[in-house]
């Protein structure tokens, strides 16, 4: 049965070892940060250009 709780564990087999849990986890883990950075803007923004401009 699965919950909202093992979820993240679904995509393991059934009798996955504590070394197998942990390499998808930080898998998992890794894919998340990367997908998080891919949106978060560059300092290179037009925003960031106009903040500099302005200071001068």
């Amino acid at each position: 049965m699965q919950t909202e709780e093992s979820d993240h564990l679904a995509e393991l087999s059934d009798g996955a070892g504590c070394t197998e849990i942990w390499e998808h986890l930080s898998e998992r883990r890794e894919a998340e940060e990367a997908a998080a950075d891919d949106e978060t803007p560059d300092e290179a923004t037009p925003e960031a250009e106009n903040t500099s401009a302005q200071q001068d």
